[in-house]
């Protein structure tokens, strides 16, 4: 059985969501903050099941994938009020 790291997402939030939102900011996307937070979030759980970390470098490319793939339709679809 293959082990996924277990890593507290709170302590690294705030400075995951401020590369997230400069990532995507470069393509002149602007999301509400609870919509940063949820992206966030799951890019933050992507970079862990490829077996990452919550570094600098794995969240910006993470988010540069998202980006390039045209995340927003999807994100915004799956995440309506």
């Amino acid at each position: 059985m293959e082990h996924v790291t277990d890593i507290d997402k709170k302590v690294y939030l705030e400075d995951c969501k401020e590369i997230v939102k400069t990532t995507i900011a470069l393509e002149n996307i602007v999301l509400t903050d609870h919509e940063l937070t949820i992206l966030t979030e799951e890019i933050m759980d992507t970079s862990l099941m490829m077996g990452g970390d919550y570094s600098k470098e794995n969240i910006r490319n993470i988010a540069v994938q998202y980006v390039r793939s045209n995340f927003l339709p999807r994100f915004k679809a799956a995440h309506q009020d």
